[in-house]
């Protein structure tokens, strides 16, 4: 039994170092396998979470996650990497990371051991793909095929080979769901000034579609000249994507000071005014705000630079004190795309077993990893489902060659 993968990237990998004993071959546009893999987690690979909720993924079809995950789960991850020499460590995030910090370590390991199993076949780019026939075409190759499991990610980061061509090939034959880019900075048309560019806090994000509250948590944010960037953005980053897909009102309430209520921040800000009557106000507020945020924020709250601490009146207090709970940032569009991620939508789960990963229109035509209409949030959610699919996928076949 002929198998082929197309795509050498995480499920690529995994599914051929699962392959023991089976007929595999790997083909790849690229010159090498895993080369998205080595840009993960910033270099670093986070490739699984110790929460692994249901609620950090979404898809077309209910659920479609759930058997693949339970069957194959970040502690089976941890331990099938343990069995390939790889160590890892966990950061108290509750993402995993290899002990070097690497993604090479990933990359590298996988690749030896999916080398054992599969043959692995590079720089050739496949241009048709003929289902009836079971043939693979590229420019100067046919190849046959018995069973096809399509691993070659989605659209995000294209320097990496992702370039969506195999949506291109496939349209009109496997139903897809609209596709758009995620983990990533976001633009906005409330960005803070240049001065404010770069300056992190830790911050609480309250994501709002069509004035719908959708998520929200306490975590880093980056204010820059186009808008914003930081951990606590790219964790909602997959609600923020789908609503700007589905062209809704999306917006981010940034919480400045989270560990006050807006009562205990009014009465903190009283204190410190009435202590010093006679200070600016903006040198009032450096023991609680970042000085380079100062201009901004008194700027939106219509407080004059300058003014004594004395001359604020309550209402002016009352104002600021609302800003600094819930400052407003319309987000537009995704920054720069070719940075961004990961992909939301693709090859619309409902017509793929959520236990087999095959087609339910093809017989022998699999899918694995993000080219199917499944999205991770950010926490190596994505490399998780990698693995978890590429392992249903593999045992499928393997209950059929047996």
């Amino acid at each position: 039994m002929k198998i082929f993968v197309l795509g050498a990237g995480a499920s690529g990998l995994a599914l051929a170092s699962f392959a023991d004993g089976l007929d595999v071959n790997v083909i790849d546009k690229n010159d090498m396998a895993g080369r998205k893999l080595l840009a993960t987690g910033n270099g670093r690979c986070n490739f699984t979470n110790q929460n692994l909720d249901l609620s950090f993924y979404q898809s077309s079809r209910k659920d479609f996650f759930k058997k693949a995950l339970a069957n194959f789960d970040n502690k089976d991850l941890i331990a099938y990497l343990n069995l390939l020499g790889v160590d890892s460590r966990s950061l108290p995030s509750g993402r995993f990371y290899p002990t070097t910090m690497q993604s090479s370590t990933i990359r590298d390991s996988l690749y030896l051991k999916a080398k054992d199993n599969a043959s692995f076949i590079f720089n050739e780019e496949i241009v048709d793909i003929d289902l009836d026939k079971k043939l693979l075409i590229s420019k100067n190759n046919k190849y046959k095929y018995d069973i096809l499991v399509l691993a070659g990610g989605g659209i995000s980061l294209k320097n990496s080979g992702s370039d969506g061509s195999i949506f291109k090939i496939l349209k009109g034959k496997i139903p897809q769901t609209d596709l758009v880019l995620a983990i990533s900075n976001y633009e906005s048309p409330d960005s803070l000034s240049r001065a404010a560019k770069g300056v992190k806090i830790t911050g609480k994000v309250s994501l709002f579609v069509d004035n719908k509250f959708l998520a929200g948590e306490v975590n880093d944010i980056i204010f820059q000249s186009y808008g914003l960037s930081g951990t606590g953005i790219f964790n909602i980053s997959n609600l923020i994507s789908l609503g700007l897909r589905d062209k809704k009102k999306v917006k981010v309430l940034v919480d400045f000071l989270p560990a006050y209520s807006k009562k205990g921040l009014f009465k903190r800000l009283e204190e410190i005014f009435e202590s010093f009557p006679k200070r600016r106000i903006e040198d009032c507020l450096i023991g609680l705000i970042n000085k380079r945020l100062i201009g901004d924020i008194l700027s939106r709250a219509k407080i004059e630079r300058g003014q004594k601490a004395n001359k604020i009146s309550n209402e002016d207090l009352k104002g600021l004190v609302d800003l600094l709970k819930g400052m407003e940032f319309r987000i537009s569009d995704i920054h720069n795309k070719d940075q961004a991620q990961v992909t939301i939508g693709g090859f619309d789960t409902r017509y793929i077993s959520d236990e087999t990963m095959e087609s339910s229109i093809y017989e022998g035509l699999y899918f694995i990893g993000e080219i199917m209409d499944v999205s991770g949030s950010c926490g190596g959610y994505n490399i998780q489902w990698a693995f978890s699919s590429a392992k249903a996928c593999i045992e499928s076949i393997r209950s059929i060659h047996v």
